[in-house]
């Protein structure tokens, strides 16, 4: 009992002396200091769920769990619910072993402000896996998952791994290395009978009520542009300015202000803290209007933060507008040309441009007024609003067409002489012969003859159509006041709950996905033995069950295959 206590205050001084205030926008990713009872409501609809007698005998089948998997968190849940129990995140302070006591070393001003680091070292400690798998351990990823879903489990679940059927919501840009460390995990270490694979994408759009989105994920890695058409994931973009990169560039603002004299400019070492950074970030980043829309005059405040070097003690004071100026380097590549750009690397507004631009125009008339924005990226304050205006610019400007060029300019000029050319001389020659339907004047053809004279004679079918239909006027009035035509062809922002908010739903209805992976056909093949048939138009043979030609259990990866 008193080693209880005395490891209960030790964690009390250490949380009370931490020199990064706590992350508003994650609170929910708070550790307990002891397993207890989740406060939500009852699982089930059934009234024998809050019974005395065993539920065992009422209940079918247990509540599905759903797993989020990011590369910095995993968000948990129980099938039904709108929102996940918990939000548990991957770090040095989560992969703390017994004897591992760097989360109570104090370093001192002197000793912070010399520890330079490398942006992707400095932030690979706080991530699960990265974009370049060669240089990713996928033996420690393996062990990062497990501790964190038996912490999920033991902490907030509270329930029994490995006896229901188990949900994962990933992104369909995952690597097949990952996926098979991911599932490998789960089954060799739990025995899960299956688990069904849910993209993140078109769970997003199930969560917005919508069957056709388009879906932009500003996560931490990359920031991916997904067209969903009818629940079908049809164009994938991606780029990697993302929220790694806003840290990265944020944390190279702060260094600055730190050391501007020491830090050499031409190197591109970081020394400030990581929480401290992403705490700055989460509190005071914020994106500006575009310019040309919205010619509005900036607010010239002055905002204190803690210092870079000494948050505990001291304070700097920093221009408003200068805060904004990482998020343009990082997503919108201020100051950087298009030619210079990598495909990987193009700024927001141009990535979801292209990708309306790939797309069928069926399709993208139905996808650009329903833009989703997911992720921790989303939340910076006037960054959705900045990329809608953007996009919006660049369709005033080139419109729908991937060619680009002086010869195209030209070209437009061109035809826009002509047709401010041609159209005087068809308003002279109507007003002055505004009657004249005969071969008389020399600038009426045969067809404008025809046609005159087709347009001032009455016919049968015209008589026909002025006689009033009380039938069908009462059923084109019922059916524009229960029909309401789809918008389309303009920008519009769709809110959303989110891809483990979608999925909660689509699990609760008992839909199945298309990937349902069962525990012995893994075990036995792994990946390759996913089938590579896309023809799914089979007949199912109603005597024995069995595919026309297949097998029963047999699987595919869909759209990660």
């Amino acid at each position: 009992m008193a080693s209880a206590s005395s490891i209960s205050a030790g964690d009390s001084k250490r949380f009370s002396g931490s020199h990064v205030p706590y992350n508003l926008r994650h609170s929910q990713t708070a550790r307990p200091s002891s397993p207890s009872t989740p406060q939500h409501q009852l699982r089930s609809n059934n009234s024998s769920f809050a019974s005395t007698s065993s539920g065992s005998s009422f209940r079918g089948e247990e509540d599905a769990i759903i797993f989020e998997l990011g590369s910095r968190w995993l968000r948990a849940g129980f099938e039904g619910e709108s929102t996940p129990m918990c939000t548990v995140r991957f770090g040095p302070e989560e992969s703390r072993r017994t004897g591992d006591y760097r989360g109570w070393l104090n370093y001192g001003p002197s000793t912070d402000s010399e520890r330079f680091a490398s942006p992707e070292q400095w932030a690979s400690a706080y991530e699960l896996w990265g974009m370049d798998l060669r240089k990713v351990d996928l033996g420690l990823v393996e062990d990062k998952i497990e501790r964190v879903v038996r912490e999920t489990y033991n902490k907030y679940l509270l329930t029994d791994a490995g006896t229901t059927r188990l949900v994962l919501v990933l992104p369909s840009l995952l690597p097949h290395p990952l996926m098979a460390s991911v599932l490998s995990t789960l089954f060799n270490r739990w025995r899960f009978p299956s688990i069904t694979l849910l993209p993140a994408a078109a769970m997003s759009a199930t969560a917005a009520g919508v069957r056709s989105a388009l879906v932009v994920d500003l996560g931490w890695a990359e920031t991916t542009v997904t067209s969903v058409y009818e629940y079908r994931e049809v164009v994938h973009k991606r780029s990697t300015r993302a929220m790694k990169h806003l840290l990265q560039e944020t944390g190279r603002f702060l260094t600055h202000l730190t050391s501007p004299s020491t830090q050499d400019p031409t190197t591109d070492e970081l020394s400030v803290n990581f929480e401290y950074c992403e705490e700055v970030v989460t509190r005071f980043a914020w994106c500006k209007p575009h310019a040309q829309t919205e010619p509005t005059d900036l607010p010239n405040t002055t905002v204190s933060i803690p210092s870079p070097s000494n948050p505990g003690s001291e304070y700097i004071d920093i221009p408003f507008p200068k805060l904004a100026e990482p998020v343009e380097k990082a997503l919108f590549a201020l100051g950087i040309p298009e030619c210079d750009l990598d495909d990987e690397e193009k700024p927001l507004p141009l990535l979801l441009y292209n990708t309306l631009l790939a797309l069928p125009p069926d399709a993208r008339g139905v996808c650009m007024s329903r833009i989703i924005f997911v992720g921790g990226g989303s939340h910076i304050p006037g960054i959705r609003k900045r990329i809608l205006n953007e996009v919006n610019a660049l369709i005033k400007t080139h419109g729908w067409t991937q060619v680009r060029g002086k010869a195209i300019e030209r070209q437009r000029t061109r035809l826009q002489n002509l047709s401010l050319t041609s159209n005087p001389n068809l308003n002279t020659t109507t007003n002055n012969n505004p009657s004249s339907t005969g071969p008389s004047t020399g600038t009426t053809t045969p067809i404008q003859e025809h046609a005159a004279t087709a347009s001032h004679t009455p016919s049968i079918d015209d008589e026909g159509d002025n006689e009033i239909d009380f039938v069908e006027q009462k059923l084109q009035r019922n059916r524009d006041r229960d029909f309401k035509p789809p918008v389309q062809g303009i920008l519009r922002e769709v809110e959303s709950l989110g891809p483990w908010a979608g999925a909660s739903l689509v699990t609760s209805l008992k839909i199945r996905g298309m990937v349902e992976i069962e525990r012995e056909k893994y075990l036995q093949h792994g990946l390759a033995g996913a089938s590579r048939d896309l023809e799914h138009g089979y007949v199912p043979d109603r005597r024995s069950g069995l595919r026309t030609g297949g097998d029963r259990s047999s699987w595919t990866l869909a759209g990660w295959g």
